[in-house]
Order: structure tokens, then C-alpha cells, then sequence
């Protein structure tokens, strides 16, 4: 059985408040910029439970539908991006869907059309360094080759023809963070990605735009693209195997 409650600090009140799952086991919560449940290792005993400037409210679960709805993704800011990406890297062992909790996944509201503003910015450094698009084509790589033939520069018109296979002909004038992705899983011959992908694209959103954004001017994605390629030095083994098209497959 799963019991629910509010959590909220008595000087800085919050109508909705934190919304936790207790298994009996862990405590899980909310996170509207994911839309999962995760599991609090520290937070949930000590901080939502035996903090005394916290109030703890249970809930019935026909509650928790309204106030999930309720619930705002939290801003990368200050101590906030911090929370959001450990939110990002858990294991997913260490992350709940609410219908692994028992909650009517058709009952559950979809998460707000503005959450992927709020995602963590990912890479260690909170400012990357800025890099126009000129000179984005003219760095070299830094990173793995992407071809298996050895060195091959990385051009606009390659991404741009694998922008047609993925995306759209002719290609549109922006593109999303997502297509961007389909590329680059592309062009490096990859099934599946992890978050170390995630991260490093993230990273060059960051290093070529300034900020990780739902869409892009075509040549911005494309710089992005390239960046990417140039710094990427892969994911662990175990990652790798799981990404890794093998020809032998195919």
C-alpha cells in the first residue's frame, strides 16, 4: 500500500507543498519537470520527516490527482538546478511512474507545455564558455571519430541530408532539441541514447546557444550538431553496448 501526503516548510509555505509517496519502504516525490516520482534518500527521512519546520499533510489519493495538477516545475536556478539534476541522473531503479504507484495513469494531468524550460542545465560548468556558429566550423574535433572510416570532417550539407532522412524535406527553418537528437543518433549509428548523451547535447545547446531551448534556427541546430560531434567522448561499456548499432544486426 501507498500513502500519500503534503510536505511543506512553515516559513515558506506553499498551498500545494511537496508531494510524496511513502511504499512503506522509500519515499518518493513528485517532480513536475519529469513528470516521475523520485526517491528521496536523505530528504525523505530526515528533512520531510523529522525537520520541525516541516508540516506533513496526508493525502487520499483522489486528492493527488488535483494536486499533481497543481504541482509547478521547479526553475534551474540556484539550488534548484542542483536538485534537478540529481533528479536527472538517478538510476531508474530510484524513479517511480505514477502507475507504479497505484494511480490511474489516464487520471494523471500531462505535464505542463513549459516544463522543458525548467530542465537542469547538465554540464559541470553552470556557464559554459560561449561559441559563435562561425566558429564552430572552423575547431577541430576533440572528441571520438564519428566514422568508422577514420577522420571525416562533419559539414552542413552531411547533417544536412541526414536532416532530410530524420526530419523533413526540405529541411524546416528550425528545428527541436528532440530533432537535433534523431540527427546526431544518426549520424553516429546509435539504437538507443543515455543520459551522457543527453548531458553532452544539453552541453552544446548551452556552449553554441546559451541556453537548452525547445527549438532552434536551422543554422544554431546545426552548429549545435557539429559541437556536439566535436566533443563527444562516448558513454561506460555498459552504456555503449545498449546504444551501439551493430552492422550485424542490421
Amino acid at each position: 500500500m501507498v500513502d500519500f501526503y503534503r510536505a511543506f516548510h512553515d516559513r515558506h509555505p506553499d498551498e500545494n507543498g511537496i508531494i510524496v509517496a511513502d511504499d512503506g519502504v522509500s519515499e518518493y516525490a513528485y517532480v513536475a519537470n519529469t513528470g516521475l516520482w523520485h526517491r528521496e534518500a536523505i530528504a525523505g527521512r530526515i528533512v520531510l520527516s523529522g525537520d520541525e519546520h516541516y508540516d506533513r499533510v496526508r493525502l487520499e489519493p483522489e486528492d493527488v490527482y488535483e494536486r499533481i495538477a497543481q504541482c509547478r516545475p521547479i526553475w534551474n536556478q540556484g539550488f534548484g538546478a542542483k536538485v534537478l539534476r540529481a533528479r536527472r541522473l538517478q538510476p531508474d531503479a530510484e524513479k517511480r511512474s505514477s502507475s507504479d504507484l497505484g494511480l490511474d495513469s489516464a487520471r494523471v494531468p500531462p505535464l505542463a507545455d513549459d516544463a522543458w524550460r525548467r530542465f537542469p542545465q547538465v554540464d559541470d560548468d553552470p556557464s559554459p564558455e560561449h561559441v559563435s556558429v562561425a566558429d564552430i566550423w572552423e575547431q577541430e574535433s576533440k572528441g571520438l571519430e564519428w566514422s568508422d572510416c577514420g577522420h571525416r570532417p562533419l559539414t552542413v550539407e552531411l547533417l544536412m541530408a541526414i536532416a532530410e532522412e530524420v526530419v523533413a524535406v526540405p529541411v524546416p527553418q528550425h528545428l527541436r532539441h528532440s530533432d537535433v537528437a534523431a540527427i546526431l543518433k544518426e549520424l553516429w549509428g546509435l539504437r538507443a541514447v543515455c543520459h551522457y548523451f543527453r548531458m553532452a547535447l544539453e552541453t552544446a545547446a548551452l556552449r553554441v546557444n546559451d541556453t537548452v531551448a525547445g527549438d532552434y534556427e536551422l543554422d544554431i541546430a546545426l552548429a549545435i550538431a557539429k559541437d556536439f560531434s566535436d566533443r563527444w567522448d562516448g558513454c561506460p561499456a555498459e552504456e555503449r553496448t545498449k546504444m551501439t548499432d551493430r552492422r550485424d544486426e542490421n
